[in-house]
């Protein structure tokens, strides 16, 4: 998704990409993180004040927008919540406009960080009809602990909004994601925006045994769509992981 100058702009921009994906009946749309703050991370200046005039909109948005694409799960990318003064990174689920569970990033980066984001430090997995999701946050990949600990929990999907900042090395393929998939035996769902995408942000829908699809560098809003075989990944899991 490109990120555009304005919340309501962004909102829009969401709006019209979640109602074209729904028209294909998918299981599940997902959202990148930040997607409706302004600039994304290159606007980063305060926790408090983004939360204040982004948090009550966004959510108002993905509960909506939710009831507009009925029995559809909605991953709705991340938004910056205030919790008794604290201000998190929180990851939402949705059906049909209503809010199913949520978790707070647990690994914000130095910029977060900086501005006021706090640490969640709860894992969370969610049971649908059609297998465990487990809600994760961007840099959290990069916690092995935190990362097990959602996989023991049963998570066969992982959620993954994302939005690199300009200082993340460059990054070739998705090498963390395409190995904690292997390792794991999980489908990653990696969503982020286009301002990120050369730098280690890029959209990709992830197997245990490989890339099922992912985004080019183009400058423009995408939408990405794949199988997700279920009964292959337990035969993976089974052969692999003795699951």
């Amino acid at each position: 998704m490109k990120v555009r100058n304005s919340l309501q702009d962004n909102l829009k921009a969401a709006s019209a990409a979640i109602h074209k994906a729904a028209k294909e009946l998918p299981a599940i749309i997902a959202l990148p993180e930040y997607f409706s703050v302004p600039g994304c991370l290159s606007n980063f200046y305060s926790a408090e004040k983004i939360s204040q005039s982004t948090s009550k909109q966004t959510i108002d948005f993905l509960s909506k927008i939710s009831q507009e694409i009925p029995n559809i799960y909605l991953l709705g990318g991340t938004y910056l919540e205030e919790d008794t003064g604290k201000y998190y990174n929180t990851n939402t689920f949705w059906k049909n406009g209503s809010l199913l569970g949520k978790y707070k990033k647990k690994n914000p980066i130095k910029g977060e960080i900086l501005v006021g984001v706090a640490k969640g430090n709860q894992p969370v997995v969610i049971d649908t009809e059609f297998g465990k999701i487990g809600l994760l946050v961007c840099a959290d990949m990069f916690d092995p602990i935190l990362v097990k600990q959602v996989t023991t929990l049963g998570a066969q999907i992982l959620s993954l909004p994302v939005a690199a900042m300009g200082s993340h090395p460059t990054v070739k393929g998705h090498p963390l994601t395409e190995k904690v998939a292997s390792d794991n035996g999980v489908f990653v769902l990696k969503v982020g925006n286009t301002y990120s995408s050369t730098i280690g942000g890029r959209s990709a829908i992830i197997a245990p045994w490989g890339i099922l699809t992912e985004v080019s560098d183009s400058i423009e809003d995408r939408i990405i769509t794949a199988d997700l075989d279920m009964k292959r990944l337990s035969k993976y899991r089974k052969k692999n992981l003795n699951k």
